[in-house]
């Protein structure tokens, strides 16, 4: 089986975790983690059937599946805004963003829903007061910043804290709005999910194991992701660890609809194809209901 990534993030150590320490096999899975930084370039695959499950919000399932696609959330494993803007040093209050380039990801994912979301509830409106420029992952966000590339750059840990260590300015903290988001998860093709449930039910096991890692063995956690990000010191993850493990990640993270009615809002803003959606038509929690009702998540924590 073939699974995706597609951001260097600590929201994604429990993916790390498991390739690093095979869990997959521990189900009887013969597992390949691949990276794939760009989230379109996944949804292909996975649509080509090259890769089996793959890391999306639930902005990219929506945007796909409204475009013919059949993917489906299995989990939702963070479900706020967790990006943060950073910006040149000079730049010390939103409204001085207008005129700006700021830097996403990619068009289309989670980073542009996000900073496009927040520009909308300030009052400026995106592609017209503020320039939205895709530049590709994390790294190269920070990168692309500090050479002066861009004036600001949605981010998440680490690099967000590696960005102000070279400089940048907080701008603003996109967890503060708020917002009832599914901004990170895990997805397949219900095709997929139809034709193989026990081997998604093994896989999300595996999955709620590297959960279980990350919450439980922060030396472990944090080595891992030293060595994914390949970062040097390991200690500027120690904040960023403490509210992810403790705060924003869920032993079970089940995926919700209200997380996916806000997107859908959104959406319908700009594609009127996207009023009436069914939440619901986009996740389905029953996989992890079944895991979490025969003991498993409870056996792992000792409870």
């Amino acid at each position: 089986m073939r699974a995706a990534y597609t951001s260097i993030a600590i929201q994604m150590t429990p993916l790390y975790l498991m390739k690093e320490l095979d869990l997959g096999k521990k189900q009887g899975l013969n597992l390949d983690m691949l990276y794939v930084p760009v989230s379109s370039r996944a949804a292909q695959a996975a649509l080509a059937g090259e890769i089996h499950f793959l890391t999306s919000g639930g902005v990219a399932n929506i945007n796909a599946n409204m475009s013919g696609a059949d993917f489906v959330g299995l989990t939702s494993t963070l479900n706020t805004f967790t990006f943060k803007i950073i910006s040149r040093p000079e730049l010390r209050d939103i409204v001085q963003l207008k005129g700006k380039r700021i830097g996403i990801s990619r068009l289309g994912g989670a980073s542009d829903f996000s900073i496009r979301y927040a520009l909308d509830r300030w009052g400026l409106v995106p592609d017209r007061d503020v320039a939205i420029l895709q530049i590709g992952g994390e790294p190269e966000l920070a990168a692309s910043l500090q050479g002066k590339a861009i004036d600001a750059a949605v981010i998440s840990e680490p690099f967000s804290t590696l960005a102000l260590r070279a400089g940048g300015h907080l701008l603003y903290d996109l967890s503060q709005l708020g917002v009832t988001y599914t901004l990170h998860g895990l997805g397949s093709r219900k095709s997929f999910v139809r034709e193989h449930r026990d081997t998604t039910i093994r896989f999300l096991k595996a999955y709620l194991e590297g959960i279980y890692i990350f919450k439980t063995n922060k030396e472990l956690s944090l080595n891992t992701m030293k060595k994914v990000a390949r970062l040097d010191d390991v200690a500027i993850m120690n904040t960023a660890y403490e509210e992810y493990s403790k705060r924003l990640i869920r032993d079970v993270p089940y995926p919700n609809p209200e997380g996916i009615q806000i997107i859908i809002d959104q959406l319908a803003k700009s594609r009127p194809q996207a009023k009436g959606l069914n939440p619901n038509d986009f996740i389905d929690p029953s996989l992890l209901r079944e895991i979490e009702q025969s003991g498993f998540v409870k056996r792992l924590y000792g409870r």
